[in-house]
């Protein structure tokens, strides 16, 4: 598409004033806010804080004692843990002698006791049936 000199003259011209076009300003208004207007609006503010305050905690100390508590709750669940563990730990070192106090109890049945004939009897009286 060709334009005429005078074509391509108006379009030059038509997209400088578009480069060098200013916006209309917004509506606002130059004078200062009225005393009674920034009272009305500090009381306003003073009310939502409060509403929020009620909402989440009193103060940022109450989020750094939460804070605090919460750290102090992790520890304990942690040493609780580890406590848990070793007691685990434990159980498991007491059936583990248990077993073996079984298993020499076993060996010492079937070698000792069932060779001395009196003593297997006696043995046998007192073993409920």
């Amino acid at each position: 598409m060709r334009f005429t000199y005078a074509e391509a003259t108006c379009k030059r011209q038509e997209n400088q004033t578009l480069k060098t076009k200013v916006f209309p300003q917004m509506d606002v208004s130059e004078e200062s806010p009225a005393p009674e207007q920034t009272v009305d609006e500090l009381a306003s503010l003073r009310d939502e804080i409060a509403r929020l305050r009620n909402l989440v905690g009193p103060s940022e100390k109450s989020y750094e004692e939460l804070a605090q508590d919460s750290r102090t709750a992790r520890d304990a669940a942690r040493s609780a843990e580890l406590e848990a563990g070793r007691l685990r730990a434990q159980v498991v070192e007491l059936e583990n002698e248990v077993r073996r106090w079984q298993r020499d109890f076993v060996w010492f049945r079937d070698r000792v006791i069932r060779k001395i004939p009196l003593v297997g009897r006696v043995i046998s009286r007192f073993r409920p049936q």
